[in-house]
């Protein structure tokens, strides 16, 4: 029984300092910001000052200095999130009294034209935007522009469609294309059709891939391969204007 008391003695003297050094973090004056940007980032959309511009409004709203106490945090995360760049954001205090923001971006995988939606309203902005690997539309940077494939087609109409099955297929196929760096290189436009079936343009050529639906990515791409390492070099790259890798086994070549 005696065992029992030390124990829970014990738990609240451990509870009492952790709520003790809380309140003394709390009134602690906060002496900085540092800023901790997303390590895996492809693309450098933003520097150390435009994640502190964010925390402050651009300086209207004096973090340093401020207390601890009177630092809301979780409301600070919301407003680095309106940036539609920004995935995830944290933010913290660490034990030496700065305030710490780390930021999580999204990750472009196809670049989208300005289109407008069947009921006529503006998708993105006139200048576009990017589709991410999670499915969402993002603005552009004025930072950095992604090295990314252009998209464009009917599939685009309705902005609900690429959170569908055949849409989540899509984003599958353009994540294995970003992640490629040969196919990544070559495919400069992905068109994709009200179905979601797909026509690759090239950088190099002046022909255009049938690549059916966004499935098997592997194995038409090994066909594909064999196309430009056989067929091509054989018959001359102004041979052809269509090449189709939709049919299982086969290549067709127009």
């Amino acid at each position: 029984m005696k065992r029992w008391i030390w124990y829970i003695l014990g738990a609240l003297v451990v509870l009492a300092l952790v709520i003790f050094v809380e309140i003394q973090q709390s009134h602690k004056l906060c002496k900085g910001i540092i800023v901790k940007l997303d390590p895996n980032a492809e693309y450098p959309f933003f520097s150390e000052q435009d994640i502190k511009d964010l925390v402050t409004l651009k300086g209207v709203d004096e973090i340093k200095g401020m207390s601890f106490s009177d630092i809301k945090l979780k409301g600070l995360e919301k407003r680095v999130l309106k940036n539609r760049l920004i995935k995830n954001c944290q933010v913290f205090r660490d034990l030496s009294g700065n305030l710490v923001v780390s930021i999580e971006q999204h990750r472009p995988i196809g670049r989208l034209l300005g289109t407008k939606t069947a009921e006529n309203q503006i998708l993105l902005a006139q200048n576009g935007g990017y589709l991410t690997e999670t499915g969402d539309f993002v603005p552009l940077s004025s930072k950095f522009a992604a090295r990314t494939v252009i998209l464009s087609g009917g599939f685009f109409s309705k902005q609900q469609n690429i959170k569908s099955s055949k849409g989540q297929k899509v984003v599958s196929f353009l994540k294995e294309l970003q992640q490629n760096s040969f196919w990544k290189a070559q495919v400069a436009e992905v068109v994709i059709d009200d179905d979601s079936e797909l026509t690759l343009i090239p950088q190099v050529g002046h022909h255009q891939i049938d690549f059916g639906l966004p499935e098997d990515a592997s194995i038409k791409f090994d066909k594909l391969k064999v196309f430009y390492k056989t067929i091509l070099p054989l018959k001359g790259w102004d041979r052809y204007k269509k090449v189709s890798v939709k049919f299982k086994n086969q290549i067709v070549c127009e």
